[in-house]
């Protein structure tokens, strides 16, 4: 099973980042997993993303992309401002 793409969400003095930004998960292989110290919310228009706690980490998981293109998400986190980065999804193998 291959590795989920991992995205490091970061909040700090009213601003959110991602890295990596785009995330580039491979059609049909990759899920892609956000993870943040602070709590958060990825909403990406037509897929499910599940957020969580694991631990003292805040998570969310998209499933597997079926279709090779740019995807526009918003994160969002209590007295931040949105971000909308890039979900750009690549050709499988």
């Amino acid at each position: 099973m291959p590795d989920d793409k991992k995205v490091t969400v970061t909040v700090s003095g009213g601003r959110i980042s991602v890295s990596p930004d785009p995330v580039k998960p491979q059609k049909g292989v990759h899920k892609v997993k956000w993870e943040s110290d602070n709590q958060f919310t990825i909403n990406l228009p037509g897929h499910t993303v599940d957020h969580k706690q694991e631990g003292s980490k805040f998570v969310a998981f998209a499933g597997a992309f079926d279709t090779v293109k740019k995807h526009k998400y918003d994160v969002s986190s209590p007295g931040a401002e949105t971000l909308d980065p890039e979900v750009d999804v690549q050709p499988g193998p």
